[in-house]
């Protein structure tokens, strides 16, 4: 993973880094999936990224990762599932689809993508802290 990392405010120099995962955890590969900055403390300072969603070359996920920037090692928050999320307020797998922060770097907003062969029109939020789905 590649990360700019911005040396100085005051001379605005910067650069990139490959920062390589320091956890167990390894990725699969995907497309299409999004990546938010969220606050993983009090602090309203991004320090973490969330993953969502994507698409591997088997199928469309709806896993969530996080990416914990001050130590480079990834968490699954929630599991894919590939049951589709008809009475839940978890949203069904996706690529495409939009993502903010929101609430000072707490909450993920996603809206909308592809799913199989439908596109969606649908808004969820994630709480970070909570780790719970919020259909909109």
């Amino acid at each position: 993973m590649w990360m700019l990392r911005c040396d100085s405010a005051a001379t605005g120099t910067a650069s990139w880094e490959l920062v390589a995962p320091s956890s167990e955890h390894t990725l699969i590969a995907r497309a299409a999936a999004t990546l938010s900055p969220v606050s993983l403390s009090d602090s309203a300072h991004p320090v973490g990224l969330l993953l969502f969603g994507g698409h591997d070359d088997v199928s469309y996920l709806s896993n969530v990762w996080l990416f914990d920037a001050r130590t480079a090692a990834w968490t699954m928050l929630l599991r894919h599932s590939a049951q589709a999320a008809v009475a839940s307020v978890r949203p069904d797998a996706r690529g495409g689809h939009s993502a903010i922060t929101h609430n000072s770097s707490s909450e993920v907003v996603i809206f909308g993508g592809l799913a199989v062969d439908n596109f969606l029109n649908d808004v969820h939020s994630l709480s970070v802290r909570t780790r719970q789905w919020t259909r909109h």
